[in-house]
């Protein structure tokens, strides 16, 4: 199928009015209009089909959508429904080229437009279901952010904040139900911030800093009185080159193994709002120090595990890069890190004991990578003089693990709805091994979008998650070596793993094998 049936429609405060007439017409022709309450009521002059409340959780709501499919449909979303919206969500659950989107302008336009402020000078962040802290970084002076508001709450909050880290002269913009007959729009310095907002508004912040703000830095390196600690931190000289070594990229996730007051894995996170980190700390005062750090820095997401490595690592997501600021004289820890890294990842630990450094050129000798000195002095005072006071010598070991020489390719997965992730990704590795391939994506059906496993499994196997559409997989049937009466009796497919491989790949290069309520098969990656 090619043709779309689904139609995401971004709609405003003016309603129907100021809906395009392609817009317009494509509402009054749908059968079915799936959109929250507010979006529903806007648009009531022009459904003639049956309305469709999202459900609270509003993934809830995706069978039905789902199940329209080829009949026509109208989603309806604020304004732009790919920013910040509803669309981005939907375009995972509905294949390329079946669904159309027609936005309208977005509550950031708009508020650019009433503010006079250009797209490209503005960041943008929204907090709603997300917590507020991620604006900190943000707090550069003479920056200006949109931020779209949870509720009615949020803009006494955010005021709170900014003026706790002291940003209090920063002057807030308060514009409510843009681009409707109740709009309206004031402003109030964050610390003199008293105005009543209704639950529909954004803000405007332009950033101004007092004497005693708390600037974050661009650069890595932030200093040590930032951080709650108890003196076990990478210091701010050798955690600049860390960072460097490190080299995130976007995207990317970080393990910081024994991250002691989580400095590494902030200041990872920090360089762009896309990386992700966990880090691994035995101790939980220490764990909870960590996680408090993430939040006074802006970076909440920080995933901060209270366990010991190498134990510490079964079950986690692939990494792209490991630190090891501690533990890695302990048996198996750099070992167990290096096997769980991805190709092409990089590794760096720190060492300051003569035991560690051995280890690190024990490793040097097997992986290559560098070993590199760092040697730092800091001014002190020397009774009534001054005089350089070393700080302990570190001894750096990064490497970037090799390329999988192995072929690539895809993995079809069948699935039953009480799949668990842990049993597909032992099978995605055992046919990895069985065929001396390396997994690339996964593809399973489209009719299996709502388990939950998948996506599971992708995430802790490092790879793109697909679906194949039923028709490609019915095409693929004559191709598939196997078949099974109880696939084709549960879903009207006798070959679902080799079907959805097909459907994604070139030849097939391991059939069909079988694990507790999953089945995967593997095709060469077409681009290979």
């Amino acid at each position: 199928m090619t043709d779309p049936w689904l139609f995401i429609l971004g709609i405003g405060e003016d309603g129907v009015e100021g809906l395009s007439p392609a817009a317009a017409t494509l509402l009054r022709q749908a059968e079915a209009v799936f959109g929250g309450r507010r979006h529903l009521a806007l648009a009531a002059p022009l459904i003639r089909g049956e309305p469709h409340p999202w459900p609270s959780p509003m993934a809830d709501g995706y069978p039905a959508l789902l199940a329209r499919r080829g009949r026509p449909t109208v989603a309806l979303a604020s304004g732009d429904p790919f920013c910040f919206g509803v669309g981005a969500t939907l375009a995972r659950q509905v294949p390329p080229g079946e669904f159309l989107c027609i936005p309208a302008p977005s509550a950031f336009a708009l508020a650019r437009a009433r503010l006079g402020w250009a797209a490209q000078d503005c960041a943008t962040l929204s907090f709603c279901g997300r917590p507020l802290e991620p604006v900190l970084p943000l707090l550069q002076p003479g920056a200006r952010i949109l931020a779209l508001s949870a509720d009615a709450g949020t803009p006494a909050a955010l005021a709170a904040l900014l003026t706790c880290h002291g940003f209090g002269p920063s002057r807030l913009h308060l514009l409510e139900a843009l681009g409707g007959p109740r709009e309206r729009q004031r402003s109030a310095t964050a610390d003199t911030f008293a105005l009543e907002a209704g639950p529909l508004n954004l803000l405007g912040i332009e950033v101004v800093a007092g004497p005693e703000a708390r600037i974050l830095p661009l650069a890595p390196g932030l200093p040590e009185a930032l951080f709650e600690q108890d003196g076990q931190i990478t210091k701010r000289e050798v955690r600049a080159v860390t960072l460097s070594a490190l080299a995130p990229r976007q995207g990317e996730l970080l393990w910081d193994v024994g991250c002691g007051s989580g400095s590494v894995a902030i200041e990872w996170m920090l360089r762009h709002p896309s990386l992700r980190a966990i880090g691994l700390e035995p101790r939980a005062d220490r764990a909870a120090q960590a996680a408090r750090n993430a939040l006074a820095l802006g970076v909440p997401a920080l995933r901060v595990i209270e366990a010991a490595a190498p134990v510490g690592f079964d079950g986690l997501p692939t990494p792209d890069a490991v630190f090891l600021g501690g533990g890695a004289s302990h048996p198996g820890v750099l070992e167990a890190a290096w096997a769980a890294l991805r190709p092409g990842g990089r590794l760096v630990a720190n060492a300051v004991t003569l035991e560690t450094e051995a280890v690190l050129i024990a490793a040097h000798r097997r992986w290559g990578g560098s070993l590199t000195r760092i040697g730092v002095e800091r001014l002190d005072s020397v009774g009534t003089l001054h005089g350089y006071r070393p700080l302990m010598t570190v001894t750096q070991y990064a490497v970037q693990k090799p390329a999988d020489p192995r072929p690539a390719a895809v993995a079809g997965i069948g699935a039953r709805p009480a799949a668990a992730a842990a049993d597909i990704v032992a099978l995605v590795r055992g046919a990895e091994a069985l065929s001396g391939h390396r997994v690339t994506r996964l593809l399973a059906p489209g009719f299996r979008r709502d388990v939950p496993a998948l996506a599971e499994a992708a995430s802790a196997l490092g790879l793109p998650l697909a679906f194949a559409a039923r028709e490609a997989i019915l095409a693929a049937q004559g191709h598939c070596p196997t078949r099974s009466a109880a696939a084709l009796e549960a879903t009207g497919i006798a070959s679902v793993a080799e079907g959805c491989a097909l459907a994604g790949g070139g030849a097939l290069v391991l059939p069909r094998i079988d694990g507790p309520g999953v089945t995967c098969a593997l095709a060469t990656e077409r681009n290979a």
